[in-house]
């Protein structure tokens, strides 16, 4: 492909495993044309300019100030992303960024709307744009067999490390609220949001098991749903199942169950491949069962590379189905009301989110 989008990277910390796994090798080759990269800890980015032959920027404002970079991968941590994402915008590049998406919902709405009048793109892995395969055969089945409404959600992932305090956001439970759900259960709020709807409230429960930090390494977070569905995401650092992040997914309707299954692994012990399973009765007793293969980039919070490159080249800044500005915005408000829940350690109300959120404004 001869027309490449030319990205500098910012944010080194995760932002080198994108470059590695994502760009210059994965799913965003074929798209993305790399220039560059940036980071706070210049050893971390010089290094990694050397080994790939790539150009260091010593800032933002010099990756904004060169005219040849037209998307800008940033991933620094969540505090005041919207702001950042506002003056890589108002500089006329388009920006590809990840989860949490930021810590704020209202500024998260508000940089999302300014992006549709700017004519920018803004995409993230999760929740993606589009509805991953993963999630849209579920919603398939849901409707081809109709199971009605899920009843019950539950949402886990897991690996198994012992991290050590270091001082950085991970470290804040302010930042990096109810940790374990904060850094790696994301992926399954904004999943379930998806299959099952707005949430209604919201209460977590914490612990640390084995950690260096400050903050919790395992944790659990109890969803209740606008539909009356009730869902759970759990997501702990001290288990080994023989694969990195392993994730789990059941979903309960109506009139049926869907669950997922690990299939493969990759060379780093991720998951490469799942299948998806179908039981919902039939008359006379009898089930009927059906399994769905997923590969790995058609599972949920993957970088839809290809709809980025669509829409920054042939200004596709809308698709039919692409998540709306408001439900992006939703998830934040669910982690927000998750911070408060661990602080005060009782239910939260979504709607007990924006008077918070107006008393710390107004304090500021």
């Amino acid at each position: 492909m001869n027309d490449k989008i030319q990205m500098a990277i910012v944010g080194l910390r995760f932002g080198q495993h994108i470059v590695e796994n994502q760009v210059l090798n994965g799913p965003g080759a074929p798209f993305i044309n790399l220039r560059g990269v940036c980071d706070l800890d210049r050893t971390k980015s010089s290094t990694l300019a050397k080994k790939y032959n790539l150009k260091e920027y010593l800032s933002l404002d010099g990756i904004l100030d060169d005219p040849v970079i037209e998307a800008v991968g940033l991933f620094t941590p969540p505090s005041n992303r919207a702001n950042m994402i506002r003056r890589i915008m108002l500089a006329g590049k388009h920006v590809m960024t990840t989860k949490p998406f930021e810590l704020e919902s209202d500024e998260a709405f508000k940089v999302l709307l300014e992006a549709k009048q700017l004519n920018k793109i803004v995409h993230l892995n999760s929740p993606s744009p589009l509805p991953s395969q993963e999630t849209a055969q579920i919603l398939k089945w849901q409707d081809d067999h109709n199971l009605g409404q899920p009843i019950s959600a539950r949402w886990e992932t897991f690996t198994s490390s012992c991290e050590q305090a270091d001082g950085s956001w991970y470290d804040d439970p302010q930042q990096c609220p109810v940790a374990p759900i904060f850094r790696i259960g994301i992926y399954g709020i904004n999943q379930l949001i998806r299959l099952c709807g707005r949430v209604e409230s919201v209460s977590v429960c914490h612990s640390r098991i084995r950690t260096g930090r400050p903050t919790p390494d395992t944790a659990e977070c109890s969803l209740q749903f606008e539909s009356g569905a009730l869902g759970s995401i759990f997501a702990s650092y001290c288990i080994d199942e023989g694969h990195l992040y392993g994730s789990r997914l059941l979903m309960h309707y109506e009139r049926g169950t869907i669950r997922n299954s690990v299939t493969a692994l990759d060379d780093r012990g991720e998951t490469s491949a799942i299948d998806l399973h179908l039981q919902t009765p039939l008359p006379n007793r009898k089930l009927y069962c059906e399994t769905a293969s997923i590969d790995e980039e058609e599972m949920s919070g993957k970088y839809q590379w290809d709809l980025f490159y669509n829409a920054v080249r042939k200004n596709n800044f809308y698709v039919k189905g692409e998540i709306t500005p408001d439900l992006i915005a939703h998830a934040i408000e669910v982690i927000d009301a998750m911070r408060l829940s661990q602080e005060f350690d009782k239910r939260i109300a979504i709607s007990e989110v924006s008077i918070e959120q107006q008393h710390a404004h107004a304090a500021l």
